[in-house]
This record gives C-alpha cells, sequence and structure tokens, in this order.
C-alpha cells in the first residue's frame, strides 16, 4: 500500500511539473556538463551547465573532450559522449491530452538514451534520425554511434 501511494506521488509529481514546463517550451534540464559542452538555441551559442533548461528545439553540441546528460519532463534521460551534436526536432509530453512524442537528429557522436513515460504512453512516439538509419525505441536502452556525421 505505501509503495503504490508513493508510485503514485511521484508520478502525480512528474505530471504536475510537466505542466508546468510546457507553456515556456522547457521539455527537460541538463544534468550533468562537462567542458565543452553548448546548448545552440536560435543563434546563440551558451555554454552547457548543470540545471539549465532545455526547450524544444534545442541542439546539444559536445566537443572532443566533453559529454552532457539531460532528463526530460517524462523522465527519460539522455546521455551524449565526446564530440556529439544531437537537435532536437520534437518532443511533446502532455498526459492529459494523451500526447507524447520525441524525434531527435543524431548528427555525429555517441548518445545512450533510457526511455521515460512517452515510451509508456506510446511504444511509437520515440524515434532517432541518423545521417543513414532511424532507430525507433521499442524497449527502454538505446546507444548509437553516429562516425563522420554531417562534418560540421
Amino acid at each position: 500500500m505505501k509503495r503504490s501511494l508513493l508510485v503514485l506521488l511521484l508520478l502525480w509529481l512528474v505530471v504536475d511539473g510537466s505542466r508546468g514546463f510546457a507553456a515556456d517550451g522547457t521539455v527537460g534540464r541538463i544534468k550533468t556538463a562537462s567542458a565543452p559542452a553548448y546548448v545552440m538555441r536560435g543563434t546563440e551559442t551558451i555554454a552547457a551547465t548543470a540545471g539549465m533548461h532545455v526547450v524544444r528545439s534545442d541542439t546539444l553540441v559536445t566537443g572532443k573532450q566533453g559529454s552532457m546528460g539531460v532528463v526530460f519532463n517524462d523522465n527519460a534521460t539522455l546521455a551524449l559522449g565526446a564530440d556529439t551534436k544531437l537537435q532536437l526536432a520534437l518532443y511533446e509530453f502532455n498526459v492529459e491530452e494523451k500526447k507524447a512524442g520525441f524525434v531527435a537528429r543524431l548528427r555525429r557522436g555517441t548518445i545512450v538514451y533510457l526511455s521515460g513515460l512517452i515510451a509508456r504512453m506510446n511504444a511509437d512516439a520515440t524515434r532517432f534520425e541518423t545521417p543513414v538509419a532511424v532507430a525507433g525505441i521499442k524497449g527502454t536502452k538505446l546507444a548509437i554511434k553516429v562516425d563522420g556525421g554531417d562534418g560540421e
């Protein structure tokens, strides 16, 4: 009984927290960042720091010695290795409206993804696109490495 209540409380916190972030476009937060690591937002390039908000359509970039960890509003986690460039193409998470979607474009580098509530709501809603393939999430974990990439 106590465990069920704890699970329901945690789920409520996640759902309630996601409603507040949706209005300003925030889709998650950077949990860890090791320089060089950047967030490209529009025409700005911002040094990534722990606690920084991640917004729809941000591009996450790490340098040759950099890394970054992101926790999304649905509790999914994403780790970026060195020399990685990943563009968030779509992020939608609204439990009340039963809308869920996550699409990211990995241009180069290495990522490890652990799915969150979006994958549980809709098994086909999460997708990673690379220059040579598209990977959908059917389980909970995914690791991708793209060598070379777009040359940027």
